[in-house]
């Protein structure tokens, strides 16, 4: 028996240990998988924030060995969320897919492709690469980028935008290395199109100081720094006031009362433009409210506002809280907005029209299609820019282009006002012309809110049924 015992246990330990080995083998595999899971972006495959500090850290390390000096691209798609507002998140995510696919192909050996998440990816050159091995591969990523994408419910176009930094001997973790990286991707989104730019000092420092802003106009809106200011626009022939127009200031607590131009870009850069442009559009019928019915009020809007889908709700919402009439309303626009998406900017005009809000463009003349903007958009007034102005009394080119807008605006049948009158010499020229409202220092300087109460109901304008007048 004993020999029979024997051999049933040497199998019986035979058959634990191959057990146990192939539960080793399992483990190993699954603790490799989860490995993998840990340093992979499940959507693309490509290595993720985790392997990408990792890899940063392999860096810092072989530094110390020798003289090597990695490069960091910082890259992010423009445009995406337009993609996944209006074509849906699984065409985003099959965008991200693709363009995965697209990077990874373009780039060379030393180089590696990282997902962070969203929409923001990562390049990491190993080695000491120069600027000009940077540039070629930014240049083959801007190619690549620049073909449509075909998606399943759509085709995409987007833009990409490159931030590029250098490992430094003081960098010690990945943080290090991407504020520069982030600080140069913030510049290259300033830039329209896809685009690269590499960190520098000087580059750091305006950035910085623009993000420093940007924090300080949050804090405004939040803090009620934010109040308008209202100048007069007048017939050109009876001086009757016909409207004001809205001018946002910014009472900064160290600087004093800042104009737009002080602010206004990096409100539009920052995406605050959305919040600023609701204040400015609420106070200022909020305001106008409080005026005779007889006088409208006009209101700036940038092309960003557009793109916000409840841009025309605020709008209607702010008439109907105040009873304030639609007509009563003038929403200008510059010919810049025209670099927005047309069909956000035709169903915006058409929107504000069927509420019964009145358009103006604003600066007519400056971009280079306006007639073409006349026949295909719905426009009631035309605002010439100032720049006309200035030198119309020269009788040279400014005082035929001024003619030639007059004249466009009568065969559109649209109402046309000049900025920027300043003396008496130019107020009967553009009169003489045909100008149909003026606006500008010589009528008035833009006036606080109160003052505008106190400007229509002085002596002379008791009456508020009828037409009020600012006198020469």
């Amino acid at each position: 028996m004993t020999p029979l015992f024997a051999s049933i246990a040497f199998y019986w330990f035979g058959f634990v240990k191959a057990d146990l080995l192939e539960k080793l083998r399992v483990r190993e595999k699954v603790e490799r998988r989860l490995l993998h899971l840990s340093l992979h972006d499940r959507l693309t495959g490509l290595p993720n924030r985790m392997a990408l500090e990792k890899e940063i850290l392999d860096y810092v390390s072989a530094r110390a060995k020798g003289r090597l000096r990695p490069a960091v691209m910082l890259l992010d798609l423009d445009k995406f969320k337009h993609v996944n507002d209006t074509l849906g998140h699984d065409a985003g995510d099959e965008l991200l897919c693709i363009f995965s696919q697209r990077i990874v192909s373009s780039l060379g050996p030393l180089a590696r492709l990282f997902r962070l998440g969203g929409d923001e990816f990562v390049i990491s050159i190993a080695g000491s690469p120069d600027e000009a091995d940077v540039e070629r591969l930014c240049r083959s990523i801007h190619t690549e980028v620049s073909a449509p994408f075909e998606l399943k419910s759509g085709k995409a176009i987007i833009g990409v935008s490159v931030g590029i930094s250098f490992m430094e001997d003081s960098d010690l973790a990945m943080a290090d290395v991407m504020k520069r990286a982030d600080l140069a991707l913030y510049a290259a989104k300033e830039i329209s199109g896809s685009s690269h730019i590499f960190h520098s000092a000087p580059l750091a420092e305006d950035m910085l100081e623009r993000m420093r802003v940007e924090q300080e106009i949050a804090g405004g809106l939040v803090r009620g720094e934010f109040f308008l200011e209202y100048q007069p626009i007048v017939s050109a022939s009876s001086r009757e006031l016909r409207a004001f127009e809205a001018l946002v200031r910014w009472k900064h607590p160290v600087r004093g009362v800042l104009t737009p131009e002080d602010f206004l870009s990096i409100a539009e850069r920052s995406g605050h433009i959305m919040a600023l442009g609701k204040f400015v559009v609420g106070r200022a019928i909020e305001d106008a409210s409080r005026w005779p019915q007889t006088i409208g009020v006009a209101v700036n809007v940038t092309g960003d506002e557009f793109r916000d889908p409840h841009f025309t709700d605020h709008i209607r919402t702010a008439l109907e809280i105040h009873a304030f009439e639609p007509s009563r309303l003038t929403i200008e626009i510059t010919e810049s907005i025209f670099t927005v998406d047309i069909a956000i900017v035709r169903k915006g005009l058409a929107e504000l029209r069927d509420i019964g809000v009145l358009v103006a463009i604003d600066d007519f003349g400056v971009g280079f299609s306006s007639i073409n903007h006349l026949k295909e958009f719905p426009v009631d007034r035309l605002k010439v820019d100032r720049s006309f102005t200035k030198d119309v009394l020269s009788g040279g080119r400014e005082t035929e282009l001024v003619d030639i807008i007059l004249k466009l605006g009568r065969i559109f049948n649209v109402r046309t006002t000049i900025e920027g009158i300043e003396n008496e010499d130019q107020l009967e020229l553009v009169r003489a012309l045909g100008a149909g409202d003026v606006q500008g220092y010589l009528i008035s300087r833009p006036v606080p809110a109160n003052t505008v109460i106190a400007m229509v109901a002085r002596p002379g304008n008791d009456d508020l049924s009828g037409p009020l007048r600012i006198s020469a």
